[in-house]
């Protein structure tokens, strides 16, 4: 809701210009205050903080120029209007340097007050809008330091909270591949769900590539959401929602966004729209890893054994499959174990525990169980193989990073992607050991590799240029023709033309 304070000492005057701002509110966005002298202005506006001022000049016990002076001092957003007769027209004029958004002569004219609050919404959500996006608002920090800090307390912040969200509830928002830009984001939801948006919403951007939603519960809510990830999807962005119950003690927030997150796990079914309500109703599978096939796993691990260690894993998975949909919590609990294993296996040769890429996000990593079980597959087989070699030591390692990087320089890989997908280690710590054995960075390697493979293709071949940045790892054309350039001091074409000609002589 937008907040309205009409101060007028005159009561005909009050009601009528109140009946002409509800005339124009017909989307019933306003929620209207009134006070009869500046004084009771003031005390309304320090309890309700309304966006917007309405106040005439002359009136009893503090006129309208004190009423904006105690306003300023409390708060330079807000806008004043002015309200006064044409005799006090240059009183009111004067106003505007003291921080008045405008003025209003009396009668006041049906065009003249829509004009003026015209200007007011824009204003009023433009500004919304940017705090939104930007998350600078005071109820969007309240919000993200109750969800990150275990118990917070801000008095301030918790009001305003309040007086926005009588009930709210959360909904964490992830996309599949790649996220839209935020303003464009959220540009789709007021286009499906009115300026109310800038009023009822708030973003905010959390950890794991999550985007948190605040609402007010609504009936269209459910509809919103629908219309929302079908329409992201025909954009180009598959997009999966948790969406958490509604709850109405400011001190839940916490509870509400963790709520939504685990509702979001359900993503690894498929994509769509999970609410924790209606989870909590269905009551998924239980299931947890029996203690002998733990076992088994961490065997298979120790003695390096790729083949038995792949087999334990399809058929873990397979059960779980036969379950139908498992708890997030068991799928949860699953995966930790596994991890945990992998860790074990690992430190117990290498002894580098800052090697190893400790990642919390858990199964909100994974699109689908296939997505679950083919990373901890490829990570497990990764073990075993570097275990068989020497043990797993640093000069392996890089020798795996080398390999990796002259078989597969032609696709989008890079270290950080060897670091999660293949060796399960940190992106950091590999780097560093890359450089310090090989006496270059790996990006530096890789593109000399990309490099040598560009110059025989334009050598011996009749690839066009894009072809060629295509067939060497770069979807970039660009990109691709300014390396060459720093790589060998011409630009593609112009190094075909030149070793053809020295061929020629």
């Amino acid at each position: 809701m937008v907040k309205i304070l009409v101060v007028e000492d005159e009561l005909y005057a009050r009601e009528s210009l109140i009946k002409q701002i509800k005339e124009y509110d017909t989307q019933g966005q306003f929620r209207i205050w009134q006070a009869s002298n500046g004084e009771e202005g003031e005390t309304l506006f320090k309890e309700y903080r309304p966006e917007l001022v309405i106040t005439d000049i002359r009136m009893p016990k503090m006129d309208g120029l004190k009423l904006l002076e105690k306003i300023r001092e409390e708060d330079m957003r807000t806008q004043v209007v002015i309200i006064s007769a044409y005799s006090d027209f240059e009183y009111a004029r004067s106003a505007l340097t003291h921080g008045a958004s405008g003025y209003l002569l009396k009668p006041i004219e049906n065009e003249t007050l829509r004009q003026c609050l015209d200007k007011f919404v824009r204003k009023n959500r433009d500004e919304k809008k940017e705090a939104l996006i930007t998350g600078q608002d005071i109820v969007t920090q309240f919000i993200a330091n109750s969800i990150r800090k275990e118990s917070y307390s801000g008095f301030v912040e918790e009001s305003m909270f309040r007086k926005i969200y009588h009930d709210y509830q959360i909904t964490a928002v992830r996309f599949r591949d790649k996220k839209p830009e935020r303003q464009d984001f959220l540009a789709e939801i007021e286009e499906i769900y009115g300026n109310a948006f800038w009023n009822e919403f708030r973003f905010l951007e959390m950890d794991f590539d999550i985007w948190a939603l605040v609402t007010v519960p609504d009936q269209r809510n459910s509809f919103f959401w629908r219309k929302l990830c079908k329409l992201m999807s025909e954009k180009g962005y598959p997009v999966s929602m948790g969406v958490s119950e509604a709850y109405t003690q400011a001190g839940k927030v916490r509870a509400a966004y963790r709520e939504a997150r685990e509702a979001l796990k359900y993503k690894i079914y498929g994509e769509g729209i999970f609410f924790a309500e209606k989870l909590k109703k269905e009551s998924p599978s239980v299931y947890s890893i029996s203690k002998p096939m733990e076992n088994a796993i961490q065997e298979a691990l120790q003695n390096r054994n790729e083949k038995g260690f792949s087999s334990l894993i399809r058929t873990l998975f397979q059960e779980i499959g036969e379950l139908g949909t498992v708890k997030a919590e068991c799928l949860e609990m699953l995966y930790s174990k596994i991890i945990i294993l992998f860790y074990q296996a690992i430190e117990e040769n290498w002894q580098e525990g800052e090697a190893i890429e400790r990642s919390h996000a858990g199964i909100l990593r994974f699109e689908s169980l296939e997505d679950m079980e083919r990373f901890l597959l490829n990570i497990g087989r990764n073990i075993c193989r570097m275990k068989a070699k020497a043990c797993g030591n640093k000069k392996e390692i890089v020798d795996i990073l080398t390999d990796y990087a002259m078989e597969y320089y032609n696709q989008d890989i890079s270290l950080k992607e060897l670091a999660e997908k293949v060796l399960f280690m940190n992106q950091d710590y590999l780097s560093h050991l890359f450089a310090e054995k090989k006496g270059i960075s790996f990006s530096a390697f890789l593109r000399q590799i990309r490099m040598e493979h560009a110059r025989e293709l334009l050598e011996k071949e009749n690839f066009s240029v894009t072809e060629v940045a295509l067939m060497t790892g770069y979807n970039d054309t660009s990109q691709f023709i300014r390396f060459f350039k720093q790589e060998t001091g011409m630009t593609p074409k112009k190094y075909r033309t030149y070793v053809r000609e020295q061929e020629s002589e």
